[in-house]
């Protein structure tokens, strides 16, 4: 029997920024952002204490996302990452050939929003509200749906 595995590549991870996004713009003029995050889960060891291990992990993204990466993303910032993992291999200067796995970031979900940093007073105009008639006009949109 010829079994074959099928190919899969697919990270999902969600964590904090280490340090601020080191962003680059290459000649060709696309952009690239290196970043790290931690990412901490909690057990109970068998002392029964609750324990944390946190994992270190690099990412790289390009073009678009790195952009948006460089103008909304800093020190602390939660992020979800998804990707797909790669090898990245350089010499280093002392002439010895060094290589990581790092993320190829597809998808980066920024976990905070936009304008978290302003504090404003919650305004009726926020909250959403409905009437009577408002709830009995959606209801009928939904009876020309066939199930």
């Amino acid at each position: 029997m010829n079994l074959r595995m099928p190919a899969l590549n697919k990270v999902m991870i969600t964590g904090n920024l280490v340090d601020d996004p080191r962003t680059n713009i290459l000649q060709n003029g696309v952009n690239v952002a290196n970043f790290r995050i931690a990412s901490s889960r909690s057990y109970r060891g068998r002392d029964n204490e609750w324990h944390q291990k946190t994992c270190f992990v690099d990412v790289v993204a390009w073009r678009r996302t790195a952009e948006l990466i460089s103008s909304r993303l800093h020190k602390g910032s939660p992020v979800l990452v998804e990707g797909e993992l790669q090898t990245s291999s350089w010499q280093a200067q002392d002439g010895t050939r060094r290589s990581r796995v790092e993320i190829l970031a597809r998808r980066v979900q920024f976990l905070e929003r936009a304008d978290q940093d302003t504090v404003s007073e919650p305004a009726q105009s926020q909250q959403e509200s409905y009437t009577k008639s408002d709830v009995d006009s959606e209801e009928e949109d939904f009876e020309d749906i066939p199930f």
